[in-house]
């Protein structure tokens, strides 16, 4: 008998069989790319916007109400900011609006109605402060060099040529 009537004979050139993608082999890639994204956002949760060592850049005003005349111009553009209270810098000066005049409210007793009196001599300072160290904390808010910023916060500001007592007014 001849046994080799029912044993397979191999060809030598049998060609082997070719890998088909698939809709299970995307979302399985699928997958892996977001368990990737998931550890990098876990274990470095940072932003590539941000800056170096988490510091951000930030801009915002404060207003400084009823300066003198004499003083306006001793705020300029570049001039550096100074906490008065912790001595640590919290940004540079960019704008500076002098233009608003000081008003208050006068109760005026003959018409029982409140008139608002601008005050001669006297202005409200805009006064639009950027730097590149802010930090951002949760439940915390921003914060330059252990000074906290928010909308509504107290800033006591040193400049070169003035101290003043103003409010933050804005955030950018």
């Amino acid at each position: 008998m001849n046994s080799n009537i029912n044993t397979p004979v191999k060809k030598s050139g049998q060609q082997k069989k070719k890998l088909k993608f698939n809709f299970i082999d995307f979302l399985l890639i699928l997958l892996i790319l977001a368990i990737i994204a998931t550890v990098i956002y876990v274990f470095a949760p940072f932003s590539w916007i941000e800056q170096r060592n988490g510091t951000i850049d930030l801009q915002y005003t404060i207003e400084i109400q009823a300066v003198d005349e004499v003083f306006i111009e001793n705020i300029q553009e570049n001039d550096i900011v100074i906490d008065s209270v912790s001595k640590n810098v919290i940004g540079s000066v960019v704008a500076v609006d002098y233009n608003t005049q000081y008003s208050v409210l006068q109760y005026d007793e003959s018409s029982r109605e409140g008139i608002l009196s601008v005050i001669p001599d006297k202005y409200n300072l805009i006064i639009t402060i950027s730097t590149d160290k802010a930090v951002f904390n949760d439940g915390e808010g921003y914060s330059i060099n252990g000074c906290r910023i928010a909308v509504g916060e107290k800033i006591n500001a040193k400049f070169p040529n003035y101290i003043a007592e103003g409010y933050c007014i804005g955030i950018d």
